[in-house]
């Protein structure tokens, strides 16, 4: 994907097109998209700074009926997550940063980073209707 606010779009629906054959609820894809929009502009904007020429990589895999997971890279220095305060503690309800990440782990079934902290992974597992996370 192109590193520009515009690309996110089109790309979170080539996503979710990829992830039909998992058979998510309509719940599941809709926190998907969200979730996956979040990770992709965190990637653009924030790890390579909209630069023209860095490309965030975008990777699906999909297991039938049982999950998806999405993996969002970008070429940025990264970033320590576990550093990265709680957004809902009355102390930091304020403050910027923090609330992309929160809310990617309550829409999707795990969040994990690599070592560096450019690179994210989404998994999402099938699940019946009305019995996934609730949408925040």
């Amino acid at each position: 994907m192109a590193s520009r606010r515009e690309a996110v779009a089109p790309t979170v629906d080539r996503v979710l097109t990829a992830a039909v054959a998992a058979g998510l609820s309509g719940e599941q894809r809709d926190n998907l998209a969200v979730a996956v929009a979040e990770a992709l502009s965190n990637a653009a904007v924030h790890g390579n700074r909209l630069h023209p020429r860095h490309a965030v990589r975008v990777i699906v895999e999909v297991m039938p009926k049982v999950c998806v997971v999405v993996e969002v890279a970008d070429l940025g220095p990264g970033f320590d997550s576990s550093q990265v305060g709680d957004p809902t503690h009355p102390a930091r309800v304020l403050m910027p940063g923090g609330r992309g990440i929160f809310l990617m782990k309550q829409l999707v079934d795990r969040v994990e980073y690599n070592q560096a902290g450019n690179r994210v992974r989404l998994t999402v597992e099938r699940r019946p209707a009305g019995s996934g996370k609730a949408t925040a």
